[in-house]
């Protein structure tokens, strides 16, 4: 079908998760399944391997439906980049506009088009990690903040946190706030220690060409937020170095906890469970063959639901102009 906004998403490190650590592949996937995009009948999801595509499912009727599905498709992959963020799991990801056809047959599931081919070509050839965005697209963006990376594709800031603190405090660090932090920009916790997770990667990684994508995300982030940045890099990242503020031990509780959620979200799968199965079972053998006696199984607390903004449904056909806070 023509007039399709189709979202490209990479799990970025996924051959090693699979050789070395298949119980993150689990995780993965039950964030993937827990994402907002699912709530949503305007759009649709396919997942293989380490690739994620949503699409919008009918064509827009107008430039305001046009403007809606980019702002929508957007925020799908700033949903999967608040999730994933303390999971040390990366994501790339291209939305372009083009052409693209689903349908399912008997017994195979067909999908292409011009918009897969030019996503996934653009993808493999940026040496960098988030959301990049075609010319297409950006004409319809309206809420993120974008910077140029080449002539087809601008960079897309999914830490909007970031943006709201950096312009209540015109850009300047330390800061001495006048109202608390989390109510200026709730989340923002969770996405100064991103940035000290990428600053890390890029310093610390084995491989030279992965250290180079965490250089180039670094690098839109400093242009963007220069004072903010070199505040977190003198202070190791302690969030209170930007100024002080009384809940900041709260955010990082919250914080906290969402990532230890997500990372148990996988847990009790059948990946998870055939995974467990078998290393238990090798385990198990090892003992028997040592003499040794097997631990009994603990039993694991079901893990609490994170506090998460959730994005509201709604329908293209029906929806209003929307006028929510412009960072």
């Amino acid at each position: 079908m023509t007039d399709r906004f189709l979202l490209y998403i990479d799990i970025l490190g996924f051959t090693e998760m699979v050789r070395k650590d298949p119980r993150k592949v689990a995780r993965v996937y039950s964030i993937l399944d827990s994402l907002n995009v699912h709530r949503h009948n305007s759009f649709k999801t396919i997942v293989f391997s380490d690739t994620v595509l949503v699409y919008n499912a009918k064509s827009p009727a107008n430039d305001e439906d046009r403007r809606y599905l980019v702002w929508y498709l957007t925020e799908f992959a700033e949903d999967l980049h608040h999730r994933l963020i303390g999971q040390d799991i990366y994501f790339r990801a291209a939305l372009v506009a083009g052409d693209f056809f689903h349908y399912e047959l008997n017994h195979v599931e067909c999908f292409f088009g011009s918009a897969l081919i030019t996503a996934y070509l653009a993808e493999k050839d940026i040496p960098s990690l988030g959301l990049f965005m075609d010319k297409e697209s950006a004409k319809y963006n309206q809420f993120f903040r974008l910077d140029q990376f080449n002539s087809d594709f601008s960079f897309v800031y999914l830490n909007r946190q970031l943006e709201m603190l950096n312009k209540h405090a015109f850009g300047q660090f330390p800061n001495v706030f006048d109202i608390p932090v989390g109510d200026i920009a709730p989340d923002v916790y969770g996405q100064i220690k991103f940035l000290q997770h990428i600053h890390d990667q890029m310093r610390s990684h084995p491989s030279p060409q992965v250290r180079i994508k965490f250089l180039a995300a670094w690098d839109f982030h400093k242009k963007r937020y220069p004072q903010m940045l070199r505040v977190l890099e003198d202070n190791e990242f302690r969030a209170d170095s930007l100024g002080v503020s009384g809940d900041w031990k709260t955010m990082e509780k919250v914080h906290d906890d969402n990532v230890a959620y997500f990372k148990r979200i996988g847990s009790g799968t059948v990946l998870s469970m055939s995974i467990t199965g078998a290393v238990r079972k090798n385990s198990k053998s090892s003992n028997v063959r040592a003499g040794k006696i097997s631990t009994p199984a603990v039993t694991k607390s079901k893990p609490r639901k994170p506090t998460l903004n959730k994005t509201v449904v709604r329908s293209p056909s029906k929806l209003k102009k929307p006028n929510p806070s412009k960072p």
